[in-house]
């Protein structure tokens, strides 16, 4: 392979890197370990510049980033142009690229091999920093970055969403509006309405078949909401779908759907049930659950779930109607023989 870098206004050849050479081999040819950057290619347009000319393979990236590290291209190539770069990357879409999904790959593993240093970091981030700073923020990303001795040893993100509700929510998606909707509705605007589309919008991640699952008309709320997560426990239970619940989470994306229904004792544990709709959730005296099981007898009647309906009398209020009327029309009936 060729490895073309920027220097000045040039690309220029990195000598001493093999024809036979991984992308690996060629980041590290520049510096950079593999979670230290990540490459793109561009499968629409790989080899048509002209006629002539050797294909660009890939374009490696610094992590974090849309900086450039270098330009792998086939070998023997010689000479490379500004024109000839952008246009391959003209598809080049950051977000969809380097998803949060991507960074937080990378994070886990620099952690794992403690090679983030903090300058590394900032330097990618594009923000101030001192040696001993503890935290980095990042705006871009909304992300706080932990560090300890000088190295990366953490990362959370700083407004409290997971990853997975920032997808949605970056996205303007209809389902985090719906997600948000329905947690308002119950929690106001407390920190348990985060708590609660976290819980949703990881599971909906997790959804086999996404909006297409065959079990998702019986998870949706009356506000057309889903219960992602209670799907998930009530048809995945034990498959790598499903991560588990706890009461609390429960509780939190349930509302008042969930209901009491009995304690029991089996041997030394102490388990209590609980009605959720059509299903009996057994957690134990820790609140992890033990199993999820249908019950066609349990229902939940609680307008989160059942619509409206109209109130139709009872065939005792239509028989005392009907004799109502037969007692008026004899009395009509009377008062005419009498005037008669």
């Amino acid at each position: 392979m060729s490895v073309f870098y920027k220097q000045g206004d040039q690309w220029v050849v990195k000598q001493g890197v093999s024809d036979n050479a991984s992308i690996n081999d060629c980041a590290k040819a520049m510096g950079y370990e593999h979670n230290q950057f990540y490459s793109y290619t561009n499968y629409n347009q790989p080899y048509d510049y002209d006629t002539n000319s050797d294909g660009i393979l890939c374009v490696c990236l610094k992590v974090m980033t849309e900086d450039i590290i270098c330009v792998v291209t086939n070998p023997g190539r010689t000479t490379l142009t500004d024109a000839e770069v952008r246009r391959y990357m003209q598809d080049f879409n950051f977000s969809f690229d380097y998803s949060l999904y991507t960074m937080e790959s990378d994070l886990d593993e620099a952690i794992a091999e403690h090679n983030y240093s903090i300058q590394f970091v900032a330097e990618a981030l594009g923000i101030p920093y001192s040696p001993d700073d503890k935290i980095l923020y990042s705006s871009k990303f909304k992300y706080n970055f932990i560090f300890e001795g000088g190295y990366l040893v953490g990362y959370e993100i700083a407004d409290s969403y997971n990853r997975e509700a920032h997808e949605l929510k970056d996205s303007g998606s209809w389902l985090f509006q719906k997600m948000e909707s329905h947690a308002e509705r119950y929690h106001g605007s407390n920190d348990d309405v985060i708590r609660e589309i976290n819980i949703q919008a990881k599971a909906f991640y997790n959804l086999p078949a996404g909006m297409n699952n065959q079990f998702l008309p019986e998870f949706v709320n009356a506000d057309d909401s889903y219960n992602f997560k209670m799907l998930l426990v009530a048809k995945y239970e034990g498959t790598e779908n499903e991560e588990g619940i706890n009461y609390d989470d429960c509780k939190c994306i349930c509302h008042n759907e969930l209901k009491f229904d009995s304690n029991v004792d089996e041997g030394l544990d102490k388990l209590t049930k609980y009605r959720y709709r059509e299903y009996i959730l057994t957690f134990d005296d820790k609140g992890s659950l033990r199993s999820c099981e249908y019950n066609s007898n349990s229902s939940s009647t609680d307008d989160n779930h059942q619509e409206s309906k109209s109130l139709q009398p009872s065939s005792s209020g239509c028989m005392v109607t009907l004799m109502s009327a037969i007692c008026i029309m004899t009395m009509a009936v009377a008062a005419i023989i009498v005037i008669l």
